[in-house]
């Protein structure tokens, strides 16, 4: 069954792990697929285990159970691929002739940054497979959104780009609001 086909009311295990095995062994596939998806419930929730697993997983092994830190690194799972996605969206707008929805760019970020979660929180895997994360979601803009190879790979650098600058700005006031706040 496509994914464009599937209404999806709650995402169960197996469909998880369908979209899992189908996204790495054919990327061009599945996005493909995605780009007849409506709405974002199906990659919000591949999203969401994904993060949880990524979270509990992190929590566990390497910040001795705080869930402080489960909660951060949940958040992190859950606000990243949606400030890229909104970051990509702006500059597609900005360079792209035809009008692509937020939610079809958003389900190629989440997917593509689930599927990573998965193993991305083993030392060391999680700088090797940034690289993969950015070629994936490259590859959904060009078969989801039929954006060309050369535009696809300008707007994954652009977007990798300003999210370096929005962090590397948001830093210094983040930590003057700490330091009015101690």
């Amino acid at each position: 069954m496509s994914a464009a086909t599937e209404t999806v009311k709650n995402l169960n295990i197996k469909e998880y792990f369908e979209i899992l095995i189908n996204l790495m062994r054919h990327p061009a596939v599945f996005f493909a697929d995605v780009a007849g998806e409506t709405g974002t419930r199906r990659a919000w929730m591949f999203l969401f285990i994904s993060a949880l697993f990524y979270a509990s997983v992190s929590m566990s092994y390497f910040f001795e159970s705080s869930l402080q830190m489960g909660v951060v690194m949940m958040a992190n799972g859950l606000l990243m691929p949606l400030l890229a996605t909104l970051f990509t969206y702006i500059l597609v707008g900005m360079f792209h002739t035809e009008r692509i929805e937020f939610a079809r760019i958003f389900n190629i970020y989440a997917y593509a940054t689930g599927a990573m979660m998965v193993v991305s929180w083993i030392p060391g895997l999680a700088i090797v497979l940034e690289p993969v994360r950015a070629l994936l979601v490259g590859v959904g803009l060009v078969k989801a959104c039929g954006l060309g190879k050369l535009k696809a790979a300008s707007m994954v650098v652009a977007t990798a780009f300003l999210l370096l600058m929005f962090f590397w700005t948001l830093a210094p006031v983040v930590m003057e609001l700490r330091a009015l706040l101690a």
